[in-house]
């Protein structure tokens, strides 16, 4: 049985080594130089940059689970939340999620707390209430929870003004749902949203960036894998998959695992029937420019993280951030590490600019926010069209009824990618790519 995996992102990975483990026939074609997909990290210069992904959470069992098989599970830590929220030209932190202790010593920063305006606590107080009520059926370790259907084409801008208001929408919902998929929040539906509550209980990160993962798995599986190879069709005929077109030439194939965003999966499979294609079409992408900046100094004060921005701050970026204390690897004693995304339809003007022009706007933007901004020793830009699945209203129950019932209407064809659940991350990639490979040794 000769099976090919097309994508060397997180899902392509895992399906490669739950297969070589399993003693398969298995060869995965990477159009990219480098594996890890939207999960890739690098070092330079004593920077480690992550290119897309960059946390975990003690729910994603798959991730922990392979990080020890890898050997890295020593290296995963956990992380201490600390924001602060930006309001009339200043910015006003609130305790970390350290635990019990730190909330305790935090009491005082939390009653000088002004980031929000006094309108937005009673309406986030009804919004929050109403999701938690809706959370407390959700099993996160399925990520694919039932309990959530009838809410699935309610977008969380809706939900919002439904059960909170306007102010709770554009001065934290809103913010959380850009920093978490960079995308408005009348593009997100509000399920997703719910789903992703049960991965911030108890944050962990891999002290060498989350891409340590995809690294380990590419240096077990490098001898399946082809890098710089890209596939040009999955080839479909009669009902069945036939094998995969290269550019070095046709390979036939008992089983392909697609293993791609859904965009690229569309393109890469003309011949897909109305019951995938019709599901696939409903996924929708944020995208962004990521443009990374080390700095000769922190940008943000010591232990802060993150600055969330309100929509009246009309700013392309969904907050600021300082990277270098997540662990000692990620920045020399010192420096500073800023990742800034641009979001939403804000950052569709930024998306026509050069690499040097978009810094140079992230710098200038930067500016607004925090002042005086410490002198740049390197930047780094990564693009990506599709950069995190929204989870849209209607694609949720569209995926639900595609995986139950024709999932298999193309005899051969396995789909792997972050999509495939009700909560799109890493963790999803991951066991995605495990059910594709189950579902062809079960075959």
């Amino acid at each position: 049985m000769r099976v090919v995996v097309v994508g060397a992102g997180a899902a392509g990975l895992a399906a490669t080594h739950a297969l070589r483990k399993a003693g398969a026939d298995v060869t995965t074609f990477e159009a990219g130089d480098a594996p890890g997909g939207r999960a890739r990290c690098f070092e330079k210069e004593g920077f480690i940059f992550d290119t897309g992904a960059q946390f975990m959470a003690n729910v994603c069992l798959t991730q922990i689970r392979l990080c020890e098989e890898m050997g890295i599970g020593a290296e995963i830590i956990p992380f201490n939340l600390k924001v602060a929220f930006w309001r009339d030209g200043r910015s006003y932190s609130l305790p970390g999620t350290g635990g019990a202790a730190e909330a305790v010593r935090g009491i005082p920063e939390l009653m000088r707390f002004r980031g929000l305006p006094w309108r937005v606590y009673p309406q986030m107080a009804k919004v929050a209430l109403a999701m938690v009520k809706r959370y407390v059926n959700v099993d996160i370790a399925a990520m694919n929870p039932e309990c959530l259907m009838d809410l699935a084409d309610t977008s969380v801008a809706e939900f919002t003004l439904e059960h909170g208001g306007r102010e709770a929408l554009e001065w934290a919902m809103g913010p959380m749902v850009s920093s978490l998929t960079l995308g408005e929040a009348d593009e997100v539906s509000i399920p997703h949203l719910i789903g992703l509550m049960g991965l911030y209980k108890g944050l962990l990160l891999l002290e060498r960036g989350i891409g340590s993962l995809p690294a380990a798995l590419h240096e077990r599986c490098s001898e399946s894998i082809r890098l710089g190879t890209p596939v040009k069709e999955i080839v479909i005929d009669g009902g069945a998959v036939r094998g995969v077109e290269t550019a070095e030439g046709f390979m036939e194939a008992d089983h392909v695992i697609c293993a791609t965003t859904a965009g690229a999966a569309l393109k890469l499979m003309p011949g897909l029937p109305d019951t995938i294609r019709k599901p696939l079409e409903k996924i929708r992408y944020s995208s962004t420019v990521h443009v990374m900046v080390a700095f000769e100094e922190r940008l943000l004060p010591e232990g802060l993280y993150a600055l969330s921005l309100p929509a009246q701050a009309e700013s392309f970026l969904p907050g600021l951030n300082d990277c270098s204390g997540k662990s000692p690897y990620f920045a020399p004693p010192g420096r500073g590490l800023s990742h800034c995304v641009t979001f939403g339809r804000r950052g569709r003007k930024v998306a026509g600019l050069s690499d040097e022009e978009a810094t140079a706007a992230v710098l200038k933007e930067l500016e607004r926010f925090v002042g005086r901004v410490p002198k740049p020793v390197l930047t780094e830009v990564v693009r990506w069209d599709e950069a995190i699945c929204l989870e849209p209203p209607g694609q949720f129950p569209a995926m639900y009824c595609l995986k139950r019932n024709n999932i298999r209407d193309v005899a051969g064809l396995h789909l792997a990618g972050e999509y495939m659940y009700l909560v799109s991350c890493v963790e999803g990639a991951l066991r995605s790519g495990e059910d594709a490979a189950a579902a062809v040794l079960a075959d």
